[in-house]
């Protein structure tokens, strides 16, 4: 009775696994943007509330010092996170 020795090698296809890894990162790095500007979104939005809010607290105190205050911080807030959220959108898309 004569035995068949086999040998069951696996070479596996470097190229197509990395090509699968490329397409992987490529779309995770899509959906990261997505998810990163979907934040950016929201936190503009925030910030404009609380500044709507601040100014509208500012009249209803009727002294025209308090409302200034308000508003001018209003305005420094709205101002340095757009600054802020600019940049980032730069990094996201570079």
């Amino acid at each position: 009775m004569a035995t068949a020795n086999t040998k069951n090698t696996f070479v596996p296809d470097l190229e197509a696994a990395t090509e699968r890894a490329r397409e992987t990162g490529d779309r995770l790095t899509e959906v990261g943007r997505k998810v990163t500007n979907s934040y950016l979104d929201s936190v503009e939005k925030y910030v404009e509330s609380v500044a709507e809010f601040e100014r509208k607290l500012g009249q209803q105190t009727h002294v025209e010092a308090f409302a200034t205050m308000f508003d001018t911080h209003a305005q420094l807030t709205e101002e340095v996170v757009k600054a802020g959220v600019s940049a980032a959108r730069e990094l996201i898309t570079a």
